[in-house]
This record gives C-alpha cells, structure tokens and sequence, in this order.
C-alpha cells in the first residue's frame, strides 16, 4: 500500500546566509519579506538606529526543550545557521537554570512572571491544590491551567503601563490567577492582584490566547477500516469538485466517519484511478476539501512552501467553537480498496476578546499544538525506526512536523505585523516533542543501545530541530527593525532514560506509607507520599485528613531523606545524586504553598514514575524514553537566554535563572517588572535608555 521512502543519510543541507536571505528562500509562505516593497533592503538587526524606549518592541520566545550544548552537539552550523548565529552575536547567558522540577508548566510560568513555583503556585506539570485544608495531599491540579496560579505575567504588567501586548498560545492562560491561599480564604493582597491582572484581560491593548485549553479531537490516520463505506450516496454539486465524474474511468466511493469535532462525509475519487478524496461537514461538493494523493516529500524544505502536500482547511462549527480539518492523503489504493488518510489535532482557540479570534482564526485556519509524535510511536503513519519499518512513517511524521511550524509562523506573523503588539510572548513545541520520543535512543550507556535505531533516530531528530531553526529565523525576520529585539529561552533541557525510580514504593519500604485493600494509599496511615513523581510531600494536620503534626514534620522529613540516599540498584550503586530539603534551598523556587518537602536527582538514566504498587521494584527497568522533570542544577536540564538586536551586541555573560527573562523585557521597554518577580535585569546597562547611559 505504501511507496516506500528510504530515510538514509541526510539529505537537508543548508548552506549558510544572512538571516535576510534565508528567510526569503524558506518561509515564502508568509508573506514576510526582508526587502521593503520598493525592492531596498530593510535596516537589519544589526544596524544601529536611534529609537525611543516608548517605541521598542520586543518578541520573546520559549523554544521548548532548548539547550545550547546539546544543540551543537547534535547540530552544525550548515544545519542550523539561526541558532549558531543567535548564540554568536546575540547577548547571551552561558545558560539558564530552569525551574525544578524542570517541566513545561512551572518552567513557562516562571518565564513570564520571573518567579519560581514557590512564589508563583505553579510548581509543576502538575500541582498540589489549594487550599491544603480543602483537599488532601493527593489532590493535584493541572500547572498549565490558571487555578493554582498566583503571580502577574509579564504580558498583564505590559498591558497596565499602556503597551499593546500578545500571548500566542501561552501557558496558564488566558484565564485570571486563582490566588488561592495556603489554607483557608485568600487575603486583601490576592484579591487585589487578582482584580489587576483581571482588570488587564478586559482592556483592548491585551490580546492572549491558549490553544492547548480546547482540543475537540486528537491527530488522527484514517484507513478504509476507520470509515463507514457508504453504498448510496446522496452528494450535491459534485461538479464543484475537480474531475468530471461522468468522464471518470472509477466510480466515486462514499464514506463517513465521526470523531468528537462532528461528522464528516468523504468522497475517494479520481479519474483513472483512484487518487484524491474530498471532505465536508455534510454530502455537498460545494466548500468541500481535497485532498491528493502524493509520495511522501523528499526534498529540502528551503526553497518551498512547508507542508505542501496539506489540503486547504475546512472549518468545522462546534459546540465549543469554531476548529479547521486539514487533511493529507498520504496513500491511496489505484482500485479504491484502502487509503491513508492523516488530519491534525483539531483545536479551538480560548481567547480573552471574542472579535481578535475570529480574524486570527481567518489569517491562520487551524492552529493545533504539536506534530504527530505521539501517532507516529504508535505506528499511525506507519512502523516506526526502532520497530525497523523502512523509512515512510519518518517521513510522512516530518510533514507533519512542517505544518506545526508553518501554522505557528503564521500566527506570530498575525500578532507581529496584523495586531502590531509592542510585546508578543510566543511558543514553539516542535522539539520537546521529538526529543521525548527520540532521543533515549542516542544513549550508548543504556543496556537497549541498539547502533542502527541510533542512527535513524538522530537524523529524524536533526531534520525536526532543522524545521526548529527556520521557527527561530522567522522570528528573526519579524524582529529585525531597529526597534525590535528578540529573546530566545527555553523550558529546560532533555535527558535519555533506560530505568524509573519509584518514590512511593519505596516509600512504603521505608514505613512512610501504606496501601488500603484497593491498592490506594490510605492516608489515615500514611506520612508521606509522592503524588506525581516531582518530589515528596508530608501528610501533615495541614491537609484534609493529614496526620503528621507539625512539630513531627522534620522527624519525617529526615526518614524521607534517609531512605533516599540509601537507595541503590542491583550492583550496589546509588540511585539517588542528591536529595534537596525544600527549606533549604529558597533560591532554587523549592517547596511553597502547592510544592513538595523533599526533592532530588537521580544518577542519568532514571526517570520518576508515580507507580505505587507494593510489589514493585523501588528501581527497575522501562521503556526508552527521554524527559525532563529532573534537577534544575544539572547540566542537562539547562536551558538558554539569548538577547538578539541593536541594543544588544555580541556578548556572554554569566548563567541566568529563567526567573530574570521577564525583568529583562521590562528594563528593555522601560515598564516595571511583573509585581511578583523575583528575578533581575540581565542586560542593564544596554537596555537602559540613552540618557540613563549618559550619566
């Protein structure tokens, strides 16, 4: 069924160009030129001109998963030029310690407010909820929604000192702060920030939006088995479409299928063979999708238009709102027997102003959250590299992975140049994705090394992290007036894993905890737990139906600490590099209201699972992965900060926390700081305003 495609050496080079030029030759599709109409080239980056600080611009950045040893480790220069040239002549930090644990929701909320989870709440891709006398220490709630979160981001603090500011699918928005308390009501202060930044969401200049919050439907690969073939079909205006079915040598066959967006009817057609299929929200010609059969790309994505082979969107009215189809047939059988029929999540966007959706959604049609890495492990496009399938199911995943990056552009094109923001706070998730999926595959240590599923895994994840690079040179395109700066940072970094580390089984070794008949931990005998893997809470009196008083805490708390460091694998070695007492380290945003008592790090090789059955191993062999979620003081969760434009020459300056970005912006558009940071100015003197420098 499938035209193979041999995903052999790589076969994507770039040469290396001005950013002008290669933002020219790769994201044709924008609209975006570095020449002005009149064919003269625009003032780059670079070139200084003078500009008010009433009129700078800023467009800050988090490329998840981005650390700056591992990319050029993986990376060359011919292969990234955007990024080797962002980390040579922009100011930047030799890194950026992420917040810890380092994972995406605490990490994002301490880049847009400058403060760790132990001011903020958001303590994690999970958090404990608030109030502590409300629910028990098991209750978690989600860190990327607003609920737990108590602390202004950066894009409020804009908007309240009159600048125009954008959020384009941002985390923990855009939705107010819950400010809940540690135990019982929230105070004067809470309530007063809350009214703030609410007073913020209502006011014109503020436009934030969050994709993530409303997907209607997850990616999806359709064969003639998803379908419901239909026998006799009432369509309209078939002459709408692009053959002339009475000179047609196949016959059209109907189908139909469903999914949680609604209903859709699909014709497969074609003229001599069956190659193309047609899509509506209901059995009309008219407005319908197409979609045709193509061989999988194959050629450099420079120099062309980025998921070309994608069909127009359909847009689909849904309880929830408006959501896009795209569709790409990726195979069709010549005798209509079967087909491969791939679409993207589907999404609705949640927005604070109705009216600025609607001509987003006009300019962008179908934003969705991330490329099909999750499908393509599952063998959705196809039997995957490490299963030793030959190739197609890489490539047909890349194609995906050019959408995401050729929506996303688009959409900060809308924000940059359409709403003409003086701050956009913008995403990209293109390489977190594929480094989960791939990069525990590079790990020579892990007793699963397999040499040729290396291999492959490499070069798929090198042409993913290429699609990272033109993100980063689009941006860098939009930025590029004298009055413009961007700020590149990440999350955190990535690491490979071969083994898990299971905190509440050895927990319960220790005595610490205890399982009712369900296998539950029954908190009316246990002292501790860990309820998501990130760190170790006490079941203190504090919590609904804790049982540790507190003058018993750090009895507990030294138990917790003992049995971790004892721990050690099948040789005799330790498991756990470190244990952190969150009292003890402030300055790392440990502990807090919604944060754990005792943190750690393991030895590489280990991921935490929140796994709590009695008979498992503490440690114990899993599946290849790679993630985060790990110390923030180790090398490999470290991120970047980068500063690229006028005001900012070529320089390196010490590491930074992801905690001093925000404060950064500020001091560059000479607004204050977010009221809650607790981060500084990195680059003070430069952003200072012409006669602060004189002086």
């Amino acid at each position: 069924m499938s035209q193979l495609f041999f995903f052999g050496p790589l076969q994507m080079p770039y040469s290396r160009k001005l950013i002008s030029t290669l933002v020219l030759s790769t994201l044709a599709f924008t609209g975006i030129s570095a020449c002005s109409p009149s064919g003269e080239t625009e003032t780059t980056a670079s070139e200084s001109a003078p500009v008010a600080p009433e009129q700078r611009r800023a467009l800050l950045v988090s490329i998840d998963s981005l650390n700056e040893a591992i990319l050029k480790q993986n990376l060359t220069r011919n292969e990234a030029p955007n990024f080797y040239q962002l980390f040579a002549q922009g100011a930047c930090t030799e890194y950026a310690q992420a917040a810890f644990p380092s994972v995406t929701a605490a990490g994002h909320s301490a880049i847009w407010t400058g403060a760790y989870g132990n001011v903020t709440q958001v303590t994690g891709n999970t958090s404990h909820r608030l109030p502590r006398d409300q629910g028990t220490v098991m209750n978690l709630t989600s860190g990327f929604d607003s609920d737990n979160a108590a602390a202004e981001p950066i894009w409020v603090t804009a908007a309240l000192n009159n600048r125009s500011a954008g959020g384009h699918h941002v985390t923990q928005a855009p939705n107010v702060p819950g400010f809940p308390a540690r135990v019982g009501e929230p105070d004067e202060q809470a309530l007063a920030d809350q009214a703030r930044i609410a007073s913020a969401y209502e006011q014109d200049n503020l436009t934030v939006m969050n994709g993530y919050n409303i997907q209607v439907n997850f990616d999806s690969a359709l064969s003639a088995d998803d379908v419901e073939w239909l026998d006799d079909a009432e369509w309209q205006n078939l002459s709408a479409l692009d053959i002339d079915f009475n000179n047609a040598e196949v016959s059209p066959r109907y189908f139909q299928w469903e999914n949680r967006a609604g209903a859709f009817y699909g014709v497969f057609y074609g003229k001599n063979q069956y190659d193309r299929v047609a899509v509506n929200t209901r059995p009309d010609g008219e407005g319908a999708i197409i979609a045709v059969a193509h061989p999988v790309e194959d050629s450099s994505p420079e120099g062309r238009t980025l998921a070309r082979f994608f069909s127009e969107p359909l847009t689909v009215a849904t309880e929830k709102g408006n959501t896009f189809l795209r569709l790409r047939l990726f195979d069709a059988a010549e005798d209509g027997s079967d087909f491969l029929l791939y679409h993207p999540a589907m999404h609705v966007t949640d927005i604070n102003h109705a009216e600025k959706r609607d001509r987003y959604d006009e300019q962008v049609r179908g934003w969705f959250g991330n490329a099909s890495s999750r499908l393509y492990s599952r063998g959705g496009l196809g039997t995957p590299l490490f299963e030793d399938g030959d190739g197609t199911a890489e490539a047909r995943y890349l194609e995906t992975a050019e959408l995401s990056t050729r929506i996303f552009n688009k959409g900060s094109s809308f924000f940059w140049n359409e709403l003409g923001v003086d701050l956009l706070v913008d995403y990209f998730p293109l390489g977190d994705a594929i480094d989960h999926t791939l990069s525990g595959y590079f790990a020579k240590e892990s007793p699963a090394y397999n040499e040729e599923h290396a291999t492959r895994a490499h070069e798929l994840r090198n042409r993913t992290w290429q699609l990272v690079d033109m993100r980063l040179g689009h941006l860098m395109a939009l930025t590029q007036g004298p009055e413009s700066a961007l700020f590149v940072a990440g999350d955190h970094g990535m690491r490979p894993s071969w083994r898990e580390f299971l905190p509440n089984v050895l927990l319960q070794k220790a005595g610490l905890q205890v399982l009712d008949s369900n296998g539950m931990v029954d908190l009316s005998q246990s002292l501790a737990v860990s309820p998501n893997a990130y760190w170790i809470t006490v079941n203190t009196t504090e919590w609904r139906h804790g049982i540790v008083a507190e003058e018993d805490k750090d009895d507990v708390i030294a138990r917790i600490v003992e049995a971790l460091e004892n721990l050690t694998d099948d040789n005799g070695e330790p498991v756990i590099k470190r244990v952190y007492i969150a009292d003890e380290h402030p300055e790392l945003g440990l502990g807090g209201a919604a944060g754990g008592d005792v943190y750690w790090e393991t030895v590489r090789g280990y991921s935490p699972s929140r796994q709590m059955r009695a008979d498992s191993p503490v440690n114990t062999d899993a599946r290849i992965f790679a993630g985060h979620s790990h110390a923030s003081t180790s090398p490999d969760m470290y991120t970047a900060t980068c500063a690229f434009g006028q005001h900012f020459p070529a320089r390196r300056i010490p590491a930074s926390q992801l905690i001093d970005i925000a404060p950064t912006i500020s001091d560059y558009l000479q607004i204050p700081a977010p009221i809650h940071a607790r981060g500084r100015s990195l680059y003070p003197e430069l952003t200072a305003s012409e006669d602060q420098r004189d002086e």
